[in-house]
C-alpha cells in the first residue's frame, strides 16, 4: 500500500471508529426500548420509599440541658464541670438502646404485609389485626425472622399457620396461642375498621390473606440504626435534622416522632436520676455532718459546764469587776480593822482620855459608845480640877467610864474578830476570782478551737441544706432537653426510586450496553471483519474487493445477467484482476492462483465465480481443482462424482490430455473445470513433477485464462511449489473467520517472496462492513430503500448484527 493511502488511512481511523458503532444504531434503539421498558416496569412495580424528616433544639448544650451530677455542688468546686456538645447529643439519638425503645414502642418487629399478584405491601397500621407477642423478652430470642400466614374465619376465629406449613390452625381473637416458643395473641384491630370505613376500603371480615413476619427486636434495631441519619443544620447551631428513609411514610413519621419523645423521656429520667442521687448523697451527707455538729456543741457544752461558763467575754469582765470589788473591800475591811485596833490601844494604853471618834469606823454602836465615853471622860476632867477623889460625882462617873470602856473594848474585839473573819473571806474570794482570770487565756483558745470546727461544719450543713432544696425543685420541674421545631413529615413525592433519574439511568444503560458488547468485542475479537483490518494488517497487498455474507438460502454462485450484490462485488473483482493482469509483460494467457491460509475461508468460492465472472465476458476459462488434498470444487458441477479423474490422475498418467479431464460448466458454456481426482498420498511430490508444468503450458495454449484453486499455504506446501506457474496470487480472507494474526503470515509469506504479485480478496462480510457499500451500496439503478425498509432489511432471514 502506498504512503498517501496509508496516510489517508490514518487519517480516517477515528472515522472507522465511529462507524463500527453507527452501522449498529438499529440495536442501539432496541436496546434503549428495552431498558426504557424494564424502568417502566420496574416503576411500575418498584416499592417507593419516601424520606422524612425532624428537626429539634438541643437546649442548654454547655450544661447538656438538665440537672448533672456537678451541678449540685458546682459551688463547692470540689468537682470538674460537666459540658454535653451537640455531636454528644447526637451520639445518644443513634443509640440502640433509643432506637431498642422505639422499635419496642411501636411494635416494628411485627410486619403486616398483603400479597398482591406482583409485589407485596406494608400495611403498617392498616392491619385489620393487632399481633402481639405477650413476653417481650422473648422477641430479643428469636434467630431468625418467623413468617406466618394468617386469614378471616369468622368475626370471631381466625385461622394460622407458618407459611411454608400446608394446614392452617384455627384459633380465637382474643385467646393466646403457642407457636415457636412464643406465646402469642391475635385481636381484631378496630381503628383499622374505622379507618376503613372512612376510606371506602375493604371491611375487616372481608380481608384477604395476611403475611406477618416476626423478626427479632435487636435486628430491627441494627437496620433502623442504619438507615437513620443525623445531621447538624447548621455547624454552629444546634439544632438537629434527622431523617430517615422508609417505604411507608406514615411509618417514618411515626419513627421520628417517638424518637424524639424517647429521647426526651431518656434525658428526664437520667436527669431525675441524677437528682434522685444527688438528693441521697445529700441525705447522707447531712446525717453526718448534723452527727459531728451536733457532737461539737456537745463538746461546748460540756466544755462550758465543766468551767462553769456561759459567756467567756461577759464573765472575764465579770470577774474582773469582781476582783476589784473584792480587793477594794479587803482594803476597806483592813482599814476598819486597824482603826478598830488603833482605838483598842487607846483606850488599853490611856485613861479617862478621849478616844478617836469619826475616823472611819463603821460600826455604829462604838461610835456611838465613843461619843458618849468622851462625853463622860470630858465631865470627869470638869469635875477632876474642882472636887476632891471621894467626890461621889467624880465616883460615879469614873464607874460609868469604866463601865462603858470595857463596853467598848468588847464591841471593838467583836469588831476585830468580825472583820478578820471578812477579810479572810475577801481574800479567798479575791484568790478564786484571780485563779478564773487566769484561766481566761486557755479556755478562749479551747472555746475558739471547739468554735472552729463548729462554724465548718455548720457551714457545710447549710449549704447542703440549700443544695436540698435546689434538688428538689429540679426534681419538681422536669423539662425536655430538646425542643421539636418541626415535627416529623414525609416528603409527597418518593425519593426512590426517582422516574427521571430511572428512565435517564435506562436509556444511558441502553446506548452503553450495547455499545460496550461492540468495544469489548472489538478488544477481545480476533477475527477480521472487513477490508480494513486486512490493510491494517496487509499494508502493502492490494485489495480487490469484498464479497458479501450470502444468505443461508441463497445460492453461492453467479448467473447470467445477474445483477445480485454477489455478482456486482465479483465484476468489481474481476475488474480488479484485470486491471494486475494487464500491467503484467507478456500478452500469452495468463495464470491466476486462488489460495487462503486455512481451510475454510472460501477461496473455492471465490475461484469458482472469478471463473465464472472472467467466462461470461467472453473468455474461454480454464478452473483447475488445484487442492488435491481436500477438493471442493465438485459442489459446482452437479451429478459429477468427486472422484472424477483430475489433476491427480493427469500427475501421474503422462496419457491424459487436459481435454480429455476438462468439463464443460452447465451453467456457463465458456467456462471449464478440472477436478482434483482422488486423493493421492504424496501431493507434494507429484507437484513437484515436471507434469506439473506440462498441466499449465496445456492449459495455456487451450484457454484465455486459467485458475487454480489450490491448497491453503499455512497448512501445506502445495501452493507454494506451483506458485511459480502463476502470474497473480489472489489471496482469500474471511471476514469473521480468519484470526488477524494469520495476516502476520500473509505478510512474511509475501515478503520472503513465496508468494508473488498478491492481490487479497476479503469474503463473506457483512454488507454494515463494506468498505464502499456501507455508503453507496451495489444496487446501482434500483429503488431507493426507506429508512423502514431498511430497519426490516437489518432483521430479515439471515442477516446478523453480530
Amino acid at each position: 500500500m502506498s504512503t498517501t493511502n496509508m496516510e489517508a488511512n490514518q487519517a480516517l481511523s477515528l472515522k472507522d471508529q465511529i462507524n463500527q458503532y453507527l452501522r449498529y444504531w438499529p440495536w442501539f434503539i432496541i436496546s434503549v426500548f428495552i431498558f426504557l421498558l424494564l424502568g417502566f416496569v420496574y416503576l411500575r412495580y418498584a416499592s417507593k420509599e419516601y424520606v422524612a424528616s425532624t428537626k429539634i433544639l438541643i437546649k442548654d448544650t454547655q450544661s447538656g440541658g438538665g440537672l448533672s451530677e456537678l451541678s449540685a455542688l458546682g459551688d463547692i468546686d470540689v468537682l470538674g464541670g460537666s459540658f454535653n456538645t451537640v455531636e454528644n447529643e447526637m451520639e445518644i439519638l443513634n443509640s440502640n438502646k433509643l432506637i431498642n425503645d422505639v422499635v419496642s414502642n411501636l411494635d416494628l418487629n411485627i410486619v403486616y404485609t398483603r400479597t398482591g399478584n406482583i409485589k407485596s405491601t406494608n400495611i403498617y397500621k392498616n392491619s385489620p389485626i393487632k399481633l402481639s407477642i405477650l413476653i417481650d423478652s422473648l422477641s430479643n430470642t428469636i434467630s431468625e425472622s418467623i413468617d406466618l400466614m394468617i386469614r378471616y374465619v369468622d368475626d370471631n376465629k381466625f385461622e394460622i399457620k407458618y407459611k411454608e406449613d400446608l394446614n392452617y390452625v384455627v384459633h380465637e381473637y382474643g385467646a393466646s396461642f403457642k407457636m415457636n416458643d412464643l406465646d402469642l395473641l391475635v385481636v381484631p384491630d378496630f381503628n383499622h375498621s374505622r379507618n376503613a370505613s372512612r376510606s371506602n376500603d375493604v371491611e375487616h371480615e372481608n380481608w384477604k390473606d395476611l403475611f406477618i413476619s416476626i423478626k427479632s427486636i435487636n435486628d430491627v434495631t441494627k437496620s433502623l440504626k442504619s438507615e437513620l441519619n443525623i445531621t447538624k443544620a447548621d455547624k454552629r447551631g444546634s439544632v438537629l435534622e434527622i431523617t430517615l428513609v422508609d417505604p411507608v411514610k406514615e411509618k417514618a413519621e411515626d419513627i421520628l416522632n417517638n424518637l424524639v419523645v424517647v429521647f426526651n423521656e431518656d434525658a428526664i429520667k437520667d436527669k431525675n436520676q441524677v437528682a434522685q442521687n444527688t438528693a441521697k448523697f445529700i441525705d447522707e451527707r447531712l446525717a453526718d455532718i448534723q452527727k459531728d455538729l451536733d457532737s461539737l456543741e456537745r463538746g461546748i457544752q460540756n466544755f462550758k459546764t465543766t468551767e462553769k461558763l456561759t459567756d467567756l467575754v461577759a464573765e472575764s469582765a465579770l470577774n474582773l469587776q469582781s476582783s476589784a470589788g473584792i480587793t477594794r473591800e479587803l482594803i476597806e475591811s483592813r482599814t476598819q480593822l486597824e482603826i478598830a485596833r488603833l482605838i483598842k490601844n487607846k483606850l488599853n494604853k490611856e485613861s479617862y482620855n478621849f478616844i478617836p471618834e469619826n475616823i472611819g469606823l463603821e460600826n455604829l454602836n462604838i461610835q456611838q459608845a465613843s461619843n458618849s465615853y468622851n462625853s463622860l471622860v470630858q465631865e470627869y476632867n470638869r469635875y477632876k480640877d474642882n472636887a476632891t477623889a471621894d467626890n461621889p460625882i467624880l465616883k460615879r462617873l469614873k464607874d460609868e467610864i469604866d463601865s462603858l470602856k470595857q463596853a467598848i473594848l468588847l464591841s471593838l474585839n467583836n469588831t476585830i474578830n468580825s472583820i478578820e473573819i471578812q477579810k479572810q473571806s475577801l481574800t479567798r474570794e479575791l484568790g478564786s476570782v484571780s485563779g478564773k482570770i487566769s484561766t481566761v487565756p486557755e479556755n478562749e483558745r479551747i472555746a475558739r478551737y471547739i468554735e472552729r470546727d463548729r462554724e465548718v461544719v455548720e457551714a457545710i450543713y447549710l449549704l447542703l441544706n440549700e443544695k436540698k432544696e435546689t434538688t428538689a425543685i429540679s426534681l419538681a420541674v422536669t423539662a425536655p432537653k430538646a425542643k421539636i421545631v418541626d415535627f416529623a413529615l414525609a416528603s409527597k413525592d418518593p425519593v426512590s426510586p426517582k422516574p427521571k433519574i430511572v428512565y435517564l439511568a435506562m436509556m444511558l444503560i441502553g446506548f452503553i450496553l450495547p455499545g460496550a458488547i461492540i468495544y469489548g468485542r472489538s478488544i477481545f475479537y480476533n477475527k477480521i471483519e472487513s477490508r480494513n483490518d486486512v490493510e491494517r494488517g496487509l499494508p502493502n497487498a492490494n485489495i480487490l474487493g469484498e464479497v458479501p455474507k450470502l444468505d443461508k438460502d441463497s445460492v453461492d454462485y453467479i448467473v447470467s445477467n445477474d445483477r445480485s450484490v454477489l455478482a456486482e462485488s465479483f465484476r468489481i473483482i474481476r475488474t480488479n484482476l484485470q486491471y494486475k493482469l494487464n500491467a503484467l509483460n507478456h500478452d500469452g494467457t495468463k495464470i491466476i492462483l486462488v489460495t487462503s491460509t486455512i481451510k475454510g475461508e472460501g477461496k473455492t468460492l471465490v475461484s469458482y465465480n472469478i471463473s465464472n465472472t472472467f467466462a461470461y465476458s467472453g473468455k474461454k476459462v480454464l478452473l483447475i481443482g488445484g487442492d488435491i488434498r481436500n477438493p471442493q470444487l465438485h459442489r459446482y458441477l452437479p451429478n459429477v462424482s468427486k472422484r472424477t479423474k483430475g489433476v491427480t490422475e493427469y500427475l501421474t498418467n503422462d496419457q491424459l490430455t487436459v481435454e480429455e479431464l476438462a468439463m464443460t460448466s452447465k451453467v456457463n458454456p465458456n467456462l471449464d473445470i478440472i477436478l482434483s481426482g482422488a486423493i493421492p498420498p504424496n501431493p507434494a511430490e507429484l507437484w513437484m513433477q515436471d507434469r506439473t508444468k506440462d498441466l499449465f503450458e496445456e492449459a495455456k495454449s487451450l484457454y484465455d485464462l486459467v485458475i487454480i484453486d489450490s491448497a491453503p499455504t499455512i497448512l501445506v506446501t502445495d501452493t507454494l511449489l506451483i506458485n511459480k506457474y502463476a502470474d497473480v496470487t489472489t489471496y482469500v480472507t474471511r471476514a469473521n473467520y480468519t484470526d488477524t494474526s494469520l495476516l502476520e503470515f500473509v505478510a512474511d509469506t509475501i515478503e520472503d517472496g513465496k508468494l508473488s504479485n498478491v492481490a487479497v480478496v476479503v469474503n463473506n462480510v457483512k454488507l454494515a462492513n463494506f468498505g464502499y457499500g456501507n455508503k453507496y451500496g451495489y444496487a446501482y439503478g434500483e429503488e431507493k430503500k426507506t429508512w423502514l425498509d431498511l430497519l426490516k432489511k437489518k432483521f430479515s432471514k439471515g442477516k446478523s448484527f453480530e
